[in-house]
């Protein structure tokens, strides 16, 4: 298990969707995510998800690092606020899993040597580990709920953890 795990909004909301974010303790124990990202997963507006996401950083198992005052640019001025501020932060832990979605931001964290895994990667863990006793009806939840993840991305999870 990692030391430190962060994460990016996009895989807590999808997970918080899904009803899955319980996954991530699960499969990290604890989580992390910086200001920005807080921002971004609590809006004012709610969304199917958002209460899951409350109660987690309630319960503590997420947890909110202070506001960054890094002055950390990224190769990519594509990246938004959460992505980039997920990728210095993580920059800044030795060790650190960040888990990321967005293509961009991926090849934008793997660019700085970071170790990023992503949300189908993180239901195919929790199959691994005996969480979920199986990962495809969760995976085939995403799209439905909101959440693109490429099918052969998918496929390449499932095949990986033989299901």
């Amino acid at each position: 298990m990692r030391e430190v795990v962060l994460a990016d909004a996009g895989p807590l909301i999808a997970l918080s969707r899904i009803d899955a974010l319980d996954l991530l303790p699960g499969v990290f124990g604890r989580v992390m995510i910086t200001a920005e990202i807080r921002e971004e997963v609590l809006p004012p507006i709610d969304y199917r998800g958002r209460d899951l996401i409350a109660g987690a950083l309630a319960a503590g198992w997420l947890s909110c690092l202070p506001k960054s005052t890094s002055d950390w640019q990224p190769i990519n001025p594509g990246l938004d606020a959460g992505e980039c501020s997920a990728i210095a932060a993580a920059l800044q832990i030795p060790g650190c899993l960040l888990i990321i979605d967005d293509r961009a931001g991926r090849a934008e964290a793997r660019a700085h040597g970071l170790a990023v895994i992503g949300t189908a990667a993180v239901i195919g863990l929790a199959r691994v580990q005996g969480l979920i006793p199986a990962a495809r009806p969760l995976l085939e939840q995403l799209q439905p709920a909101g959440y693109f993840i490429h099918p052969n991305i998918v496929e390449a999870v499932l095949r990986d953890i033989g299901e």
